[in-house]
């Protein structure tokens, strides 16, 4: 049996690292942060047969990626699933329950405690891996003795009297809060009774199991398909796949508790002010000795069934002849097969700081189990005649500081100088581009224009070289995203060479390679950049109100990331004033990152810090499952913000997110009053009554006090003095849940309406009349007008025909299906874009099609109608997110049909028909 390990992702501005350990019927793997399943995408590795996910933190930057990967678990026919990792791994993911579900799956998860023992025991076994997990306790909050309390199993673990103040602490805080309602959940319910000092034990207990109903109720595996309809669903075309978490919230309520809406029981952090880790060493199978086929010959042993039974490790009883006699005899396995190899292993090393370093060296100190692969002299390891295991591999992420710690590199150098040790290091290793094809497209589209089509930012240079820092262990390397290494048959960690040859970016930044520009490109770009230089000069272009407003999208995808757009973000910045970002789908921080850098003046910090109002249209996990991320990396900011971050959404955004803070600081509650402000969509309808509704789909959906009407206008009106804005109002839309779009007007004048995930919805259309930009979710093309509807989404017709009948001036399209990676084909028409001049450019109304990391002003949108044609020809290479070339579009889809707008000449845009309902 081969086994193997692979890096899924690596630590880079936008992944931190994944390891998957495949065998040929599971994988298992370590780590799920955002941007995980979109590595899959772009990798081509596989995550079908997935059995387990491991996590060393409880923490957003390693679980980030967990709700986007298991629906598409489900999706992908994995019918199991558990889950493994630390205190507060079923609190974060019961936080996820208004967003993530799947009825053809079932999980199961574990949490490791924190505690060590001399004797350890597996955390998770089966036929191919044996894992122990090993925590990693900050110096600070737990020394070696003085004192200890005995857990229930019997293990140990050490704290201070200073730790021990802060843990009575947090459970007299645990008692304020009783009594609490019983929530009926069936047969098993959080009754939330009055807690004392004495009773913390049996609350947590039962604050556990609720937690537990809840991720029951997520994953119940009662629809786990059958083989025939897996069949099908593998032969399913895109339009017929399931949108991300698309189940409408009216259905979902009819077939849940009532306590599945109420705020779950709070989560006491026995560890506040740190972060303590899990790491794993995993020890793949034992392997039988080679048969020996001479041994079986002079034993008389036929050839055939019974030589295959004594290679699986049966004994055979058979008759031979001995001196002309039949004779019985019992041959064991042994007396044919040569010596058992010892079972492979590896390690996973998660370790922040160095504080903590002792308490990890301390746990192979004691133990004698773990002696079996490290000792103080290294030597003596080789020495053994029989190891019970080889450590082969060990992978390690390193915060600041580590490996320059001396207790660190002597405990790196117990392995052995044959063990190899894989390091993800911010210091240590460089920043390449992660998601290489849509980069490639990029530096096509830059060659267009740099300023409105940059490039990522990346690195391929570290900080700091390993070799700089003296006693590290000899086979070190580097952790990237191409790693494989093969367990059995042995061979060392090396790139795989099928990713490598996939990579066509760095190539071409690097100097090994030479971008080829077609000679059509060249000249569609010199004739753009002429009648633009002509537009310019002759002063046609009007002045426009908001002209220096930045736009960036982020990501312009639809209900799924794939290898050429990322789930929805877009970034206004407004200078002088602030930024706001409108949806914050997964790996939206990734995507600031790689706008703006980690250096610089302009940095992404910088943008983070001026970042005032989060806007979040709805609960579908392709709209937010970003923001937690963004909310921890604020609370990195050093300095800490000088003022208040706004979010803007529904009390289930709020709701969740409170629940995360109790297990990470997201800067909840921030007694500075410079964390994070709700502000209820709700509160700020463009129609308020004055109150909220409490009855029916648009009902506010609970009584907590954080929701306050008044108070959360209030905050709505300090937002709008600190982003300079008349107003910020909301509407309500037509999709399968319950969804609001937003328009803010500036006191400059100019106005911005985005509409979150819609149908045409009339309210929209009347919150946003003239808005200087509209930007608008496209999701289907103009032959998909059934399934637009079925899905409450907009064709590109439609998000152009609201655009015309508000009277945007400029119309931003975005959200688009997987199945668009280039220029949605209704854009383009059958004979192609004409060419535009100076004499028949449209001088009213801007019709400007998304790609991720288009960076303009509303003041460079007239631009884009140049640049069309020559973004179509730079861009015409490129693969659906599927694999496989994109499709042409059909008959339907080619026609040239009038928007009802006149020009000179034929508009890039009369491929759409235009749609007034």
């Amino acid at each position: 049996m081969q086994w193997s390990t692979e890096v899924v992702s690596a630590l880079s501005s936008d992944t931190e690292p994944a390891i998957l350990v495949v065998f040929n019927d599971h994988k298992y793997m370590f780590n799920t942060s955002e941007n995980t399943m979109r590595s899959f995408l772009q990798s081509g590795r596989l995550w079908r047969r997935t059995k387990c996910l491991f996590f060393t933190q409880s923490r957003v930057e390693k679980i980030g990626g967990l709700p986007g990967l298991i629906m598409s678990f489900a999706d992908a026919t994995i019918n199991n699933l558990q889950l493994i990792g630390p205190p507060g791994l079923n609190h974060l993911l019961a936080s996820m329950r208004t967003y993530t579900y799947r009825d053809s799956i079932a999980l199961k998860t574990s949490e490791t405690p924190w505690t060590t023992t001399t004797d350890p025991k597996p955390c998770f076994t089966d036929e191919n891996v044996t894992v122990y997990a090993i925590p990693a306790i900050p110096s600070l909050e737990v020394p070696l003795p003085p004192s200890a309390t005995e857990s229930t199993d019997g293990t140990t673990i050490q704290y201070d009297d200073k730790f021990a103040e802060t843990a009575v602490k947090r459970k007299r805080d645990l008692s304020a809060d009783a009594p609490r309602k019983r929530m009926n959940v069936g047969d098993e319910a959080f009754t939330g009774t009055e807690v004392t000092n004495e009773g913390v034990d049996a609350y947590e207990d039962e604050a556990n199991a609720h937690r537990k109903t809840m991720i029951q109720h997520m994953f119940p595996g009662t629809n786990i398909p059958s083989p025939e309809e897996v069949a099908r669903s593998n032969r399913a075309t895109l339009a017929d796949q399931p949108i991300l978490s698309s189940v409408d919230v009216e259905t979902m309520s009819r077939t849940r508790p009532e306590s599945f809406w109420k705020q779950l029981p709070t989560f006491t952090n026995p560890f506040p002010k740190t972060s303590p880790t899990m790491c794993y060493l995993v020890i793949g199978p034992r392997y039988r000795g080679k048969f020996d086929a001479a041994k079986a010959k002079a034993l008389g042993i036929p050839n055939g069934r019974v030589r295959a039974t004594l290679a699986s490790g049966q004994p055979i009883t058979i008759e031979v002849k001995v001196d002309g006699e039949k004779v019985t005899r019992t041959i064991q396995p042994e007396d044919v097969l040569g010596k058992e190899d010892p079972p492979a292993a590896i390690l996973v090393l998660d370790v922040p700081t160095p504080a903590h370093v002792s308490s990890l060296l301390s746990a192979f100190q004691s133990s004698d189990f773990y002696r079996n692969i490290w000792s103080e002299d290294s030597s003596s390891l080789s020495a053994k005649e029989e190891p019970k295991f080889i450590l082969r591999t060990i992978y390690q992420t390193c915060g600041d500081g580590v490996l320059d710690d001396e207790m660190y590199k002597t405990f790196l150098r117990g392995f052995g100088p044959e063990t190899n040790h894989i390091i993800a290091s911010r210091e240590f290793c460089p920043d390449p581009i992660t998601f290489t094809s849509v980069s490639e497209n990029q530096l096509r589209l830059s060659s267009i224009d740099d300023k409105i089509f940059p490039l990522p930012k990346y690195s391929l240079t570290p900080k700091r070289d390993l070799s700089s820092v003296p006693g590290l262990p000899v086979k070190i390397q580097t952790m990237s995203s191409t790693l494989q290494n093969v367990m059995r048959p042995w061979s060392a960690p090396a790139p795989d060479p099928v990713i490598v040859a996939a990579d066509r970016f760095h190539p071409l930044v690097n100097g090994t390679e030479v971008l080829k520009i077609s000679p059509a490109l060249q000249r569609y770009t010199t004739q753009a950049h002429a009648s633009i230089a002509e537009v310019i000069a002759r002063r046609e272009i009007d002045p426009v109100e908001g002209a220096d407003v930045g736009i960036i999208t982020l990501g312009t995808g639809g209900s799924l990331p794939s290898k050429y757009r990322n789930v929805l973000s877009t970034l206004v910045k407004i200078p002088g004033w602030g930024n706001i970002l409108l949806d914050a789908g997964e790996g939206t921080w990734g995507q600031l990152v790689r706008a703006h850098g980690l250096d610089g003046p302009d940095s992404v910090w910088k943008t983070l810090r001026d970042l005032k109002c989060i806007f979040i249209s709805h609960i579908h996990g392709d709209h937010h499952m970003g923001l937690s991320q963004i909310l921890a990396k604020r609370r990195e900011l050093d300095p800490p913000p000088n003022e208040p971050l706004y979010v803007v959404s529904l009390r289930s955004v709020h709701l969740y997110l409170r629940e995360v803070q109790d297990v990470q600081d997201i800067g909840i509650d921030d007694p500075s009053g410079n964390g994070v402000i709700p502000v209820l969509s709700e509160s700020i309808h463009f129609n308020h009554l004055g109150r909220y509704l409490t009855t029916g789909l648009w009902k506010i959906g609970g009584d907590e006090p954080w929701l306050e009407y008044n108070k959360s206008r209030e905050s709505a009106s300090r937002m709008c003095d600190a982003l300079g804005l008349e107003y910020f109002k909301t509407a309500d839309v037509d999709h399968r849940c319950k969804c609001y779009g937003a328009s803010f007007r500036h006191k400059d004048g100019w106005s911005i309406t985005f509409s979150g995930d819609t149908a045409p919805s009339p309210g929209l259309r009347k919150l946003g009349m003239n808005s200087t930009l509209l930007i608008h979710e496209a999701t289907m093309s103009q032959d998909e007008l059934a399934l637009a509807k079925k899905k409450a989404h907009s064709t590109v017709g439609q998000a152009i025909a609201e655009g015309m009948a508000m009277n945007a001036k400029n119309i931003l399209l975005t959200h688009f299906s997987a199945r668009y990676a280039k220029v949605p084909p209704d854009l383009v028409g059958r004979r192609g874009l004409p060419r535009m001049t100076p004499l028949s450019f449209n001088r009213e109304r801007q019709i400007v099609p998304a790609f991720d990391h288009l960076n303009l002003t509303i003041g460079e949108m007239w631009k884009i109608q140049f640049y069309l044609r020559p973004m179509v020809q730079a861009i015409e290479h490129i693969e659906n997110h599927m694999g496989s070339p994109s499709p042409e579009p059909e008959p339907s889809a080619r026609r040239r049909l009038s928007t009802g707008h006149r020009s000179p000449s034929p508009s890039p845009w009369s491929g759409v028909k235009k749609q007034l309902g």
